[in-house]
């Protein structure tokens, strides 16, 4: 171990003008007696100082007697003991009170809502008990409609007796798992306007198609009739053994089936496409059942349904429409020929907007080389190229046209 050396002159000094500082800051503070508690031992080393100085562990407020002069400020207030305590405004009082009253209202507010849910559960457990059990498993279904059931969870329990669970899983939300609902998206009709109170002759309810199929079946199986004399008969070869399907869904058309067969020019059905071809009706048209009747059937080249007229009524409508059958031939002719002038129309555009362009990069081109628009172009031959024993190839270095010559 090391020696401890004595302490230099210097450090006596040193301690010694400190001492004589604190001595005159206690002075002035108002203890005029005061000494430091530190006293410098001759021949003392380091340590004892430090021991010394470590052995006393009396608080500040000990060392130190309370001063003369107490003081006083708008937020910072003294305590007997030395400790701190801030003054409140009358206006953060207020405040705090405020936010006291507030808590308690909130308070009794959530305890009036768990007394009035636990009063409900218990009034509807006493009247599914009271109904015998059947409002329990309703109730019981409902409940298990709507709640999303966690079974990630290890300390939930689904209780399906209607009692109240420990953690009860929020309600099953549509969105959270079905995108589009098609049960109730609604026809905007492209954002177009439309009468929402006018009925499509295409919409008929449950009770409508029901007695519709009553009776078509009971036409299907009516007996024969009692007096034959007001049977309804062929219009063709006045037989009673006509066609169902004319007769209850083309306005009572009477015509056996061995006529439709015979003469398809007159009973054949038509599709749509047909009649807007062949008879040049329009989609309106064609869509009023008024007008035209038309039946239904599945569609074999698509989802659609196939739409299909009978061809004396489409032709009686046709006639009626454009005067007669010449007129009817006509208008179609008319309209093939605007449509060969739209062509041509189409086509001799294209060809004048070529020109256009042709004519245009012409004219830049002799811009860009310093001519005239209407100088004649003279040929800037290149040096003859000997391609044969009197044949020589020469081409333009502006517009690049190749002659050959031959050479006598």
């Amino acid at each position: 171990m090391s020696q401890a050396r004595n302490i230099s002159d210097v450090q006596r000094q040193k301690i010694e003008a400190n001492r004589a500082r604190v001595q005159e800051r206690l002075r002035k503070k108002g203890n005029p007696g005061a000494t430091a508690d530190s006293t410098i031992v001759p021949n003392a080393t380091p340590k004892d100082i430090s021991a010394s100085s470590t052995s006393s562990k009396r608080p500040f407020s000990q060392v130190l007697d309370q001063p003369s002069i107490s003081l006083k400020s708008k937020f910072i207030e003294f305590e007997p003991d030395g400790s701190v305590k801030r003054n409140k405004t009358a206006e953060q009082i207020e405040k705090v009170e405020q936010n006291r009253l507030r808590a308690i209202e909130i308070q009794n507010r959530i305890r009036d809502q768990k007394e009035k849910g636990t009063q409900q559960q218990e009034q509807r457990n006493n009247n599914n008990n009271n109904n015998g059990g059947g409002g329990e498993s309703t109730a019981t279904a409902v409940d298990m409609d709507n709640i999303r059931l966690n079974k990630n969870k290890q300390d939930f329990i689904f209780d399906t007796a209607g009692k109240t669970n420990k953690y009860q899983p929020p309600p099953i939300k549509k969105k959270d798992y079905i995108e589009y609902d098609f049960a109730t998206m609604q026809d905007s009709r492209g954002g177009f306007i439309h009468d929402e109170q006018r009925k499509l002759h295409d919409e008929e309810t449950l009770q409508e198609w029901k007695e519709k199929q009553k009776e078509l079946e009971r036409i299907k199986n009516a007996p024969p009739p009692v007096d034959l004399e007001t049977a309804p008969r062929c219009f063709e070869c006045n037989s009673m053994d006509i066609d169902l399907n004319l007769y209850t869904n083309f306005r009572k058309v009477r015509a056996c089936r061995a006529c439709v067969r015979k003469m398809p020019e007159k009973y054949s059905l038509l599709v749509k496409t047909e009649c807007k071809e062949d008879y040049l009706l329009t989609e309106p048209e064609l869509q009023d059942i008024s007008l035209l009747p038309r039946i239904e059937k599945p569609n074999p080249h698509g989802y659609s349904k196939m739409q299909l007229f009978l061809r004396f009524q489409v032709e009686e409508f046709a006639w009626k429409k454009w005067g007669s059958p010449e007129g009817l031939d006509l208008e179609w002719e008319k309209r093939e020929s605007n449509k060969l002038k739209r062509k041509e129309k189409k086509y001799q555009d294209a060809l004048r907007e070529m020109r256009k362009k042709t004519r245009a990069e012409e004219y830049t081109r002799k811009l860009r080389d310093g001519k005239a628009l209407d100088e004649r172009h003279a040929h800037d031959w290149s040096a003859p190229l000997t391609i044969g024993k009197n044949l020589v190839k020469k081409r333009c270095i502006d517009c690049g046209v190749e002659v050959e010559e031959v050479i006598i």
